[in-house]
């Protein structure tokens, strides 16, 4: 004992008579001020170099062909089309609003080049015949069904499609009627000035979008295979999309009157499992998929802070990550998103002061594309922590391919060069779709699939979508049909 003390009371000389203990410490100094340089060095020219990327906000790219001019006419036609109330269930309006196409497009449905389907009985599937059977066809999605509205909460009557200032309010002006009559006005135009496809087209709109397309979409995508077999080819820019997870967490226990038990119910152990998901969010993807480049591309128009934190996400991904889940949008971009969206109890007849022996929660989650469903399900394990909660799944969508996006891949870029030719200056990048969207059911045959509506956003606009005043200006419907125009003229060529 008395030899170890004596060592350890002579170890402090002996390092600080140990020549190579200075050495030791000054290299390990001078290695860190290397590193740290070159951090500081790889981080500015980084930012440097991405700020001199051709990630400049788009030009407007001159088109040989002439851009569509709106008239009084188009408009007309266009609040015609969102007096129909075509929400789920309604059968009648949609079959109103299916004549009323017939007859407002004629140029269309008398077409040699031209066939309509109805699939499910009210979805519409078209198909443009081309004369180049070689060239890969491709697909525009759309859908004629809208959501509810309260009139007693809106400007407007929600299906009157009267125009204010400049805006046109109604349901259906934002999701998804202003795409459906964009493209059809697009359609019309084009075979109306002697266009003559190449490629053919396929266009589809399902009738019931609210209810995951189950019936059209599904229908369709059927149909397509059993006319064109295997197509890889363009279907609608967001490069791939959130699927969706329905989980159910039940507990069961003993029940009884109120007055004679004692301890947590069946509901107080649900309850705590619920705080426990709702405070505790999944984490982050970010820079495993398109959002890395969205903010790469976003960070030249960026002040100074911005640029140094986008263009080096390898290294601020905490920051960033905390910035962008601030927003439900961004947060939806980066990681699965969830929401519990009722509790009940298996009894029907329970009574005031009877304790619910089986309760269950309802759970959807948005599934990022990076995420496993056994990921999502392991996550709420942890987090939960209590054999109690059982959790099961009620439905689960097929989780989303990511399309191919960049400078040699046909879809994207004519989806890209038909927003320079219209919408300019805005910056174009792929993302991802942060909620699941009818496309999901044309996996089967496609694997080139690009989610992008032609729509401007003004201040407030997101509380409009589903919500209370959806409306569109008339300078944005022009844009629409003008982007479907040029899209398909874009998509009719060999190469772009």
């Amino acid at each position: 004992m008395e030899n170890i003390l004596s060592f350890v009371s002579s170890l402090p000389l002996f390092l600080l008579n140990n020549a190579s203990l200075e050495n030791i410490v000054h290299t390990t100094i001078l290695i860190l001020l290397t590193f740290c340089c070159g951090v500081i060095t790889y981080v500015t020219v980084r930012t440097l170099a991405i700020g001199y990327k051709s990630t400049k906000p788009c030009q407007n790219i001159q088109s040989s062909e002439k851009d569509f001019e709106i008239s009084e006419t188009v408009i007309s036609r266009f609040q015609q089309a969102l007096q129909f109330k075509t929400t789920l269930g309604e059968s009648k309006e949609f079959s109103n609003m299916i004549q009323f196409l017939k007859e407002g497009f004629k140029t269309i449905h008398k077409s040699k080049y031209v066939t309509m389907e109805i699939v499910a009985d009210y979805s519409l599937l078209y198909t443009v015949s081309g004369s180049n059977k070689s060239l890969t066809p491709y697909m525009v999605l759309g859908h004629l069904d809208v959501a509810t509205a309260e009139p007693n909460f809106w400007t407007l009557p929600p299906f009157s499609g009267k125009i204010k200032d400049g805006y046109i309010y109604s349901r259906g002006t934002m999701d998804f009627k202003n795409g459906v009559m964009g493209i059809l006005e697009a359609l019309d135009d084009l075979l109306a000035n002697g266009f003559k496809p190449s490629r053919t087209i396929y266009i589809s709109f399902a009738h019931d979008k609210g209810n995951d397309g189950q019936n059209g979409a599904t229908g369709a995508s059927q149909l397509l295979q059993d006319l064109a077999g295997e197509v890889s080819g363009i279907a609608l820019i967001g490069v791939t999309e959130n699927s969706i997870l329905d989980l159910t967490l039940t507990v069961r226990g003993l029940g009884g009157h109120s007055a004679l038990r004692f301890g947590p119910t069946p509901f107080g152990v649900l309850a705590k499992a619920v705080s426990k998901i709702e405070n505790h969010k999944h984490p982050s993807m970010l820079g495993q998929g398109p959002e890395k480049e969205m903010l790469e591309k976003m960070a030249p128009v960026m002040n100074i802070w911005f640029k140094i934190l986008w263009s080096n996400i390898w290294l601020f991904k905490p920051i960033i990550t905390t910035m962008l889940s601030i927003n439900p949008k961004m947060n939806a971009m980066i990681r699965s998103v969830h929401n519990v969206t009722n509790i009940n109890t298996e009894q029907m007849d329970i009574k005031k002061y009877q304790i619910a022996e089986n309760v269950t929660a309802h759970v959807t989650i948005h599934v990022h594309p990076s995420q496993t469903v056994s990921d999502v399900i392991n996550h709420f394990r942890r987090v939960i922590n209590d054999k109690q909660v059982e959790i099961s799944t009620m439905y689960r969508s097929r989780i989303a391919s990511m399309s191919p996006y960049g400078e040699g891949h046909f879809g994207y870029q004519t989806v890209y060069r038909s927003i320079q030719q219209v919408f300019q200056p805005y910056l174009i990048s792929p993302a991802i779709f942060p909620i699941e969207s009818s496309s999901s059911r044309y996996h089967m045959f496609t694997n080139n699939i690009y989610r992008f509506s032609p729509l401007i956003n003004d201040p407030g606009d997101d509380q409009r979508f589903h919500g209370k005043n959806e409306r569109i200006s008339v300078k944005n419907y022009s844009k629409t049909i003008n982007f479907y125009k040029h899209l398909m003229v874009n998509a009719d060529k060999a190469s772009i």
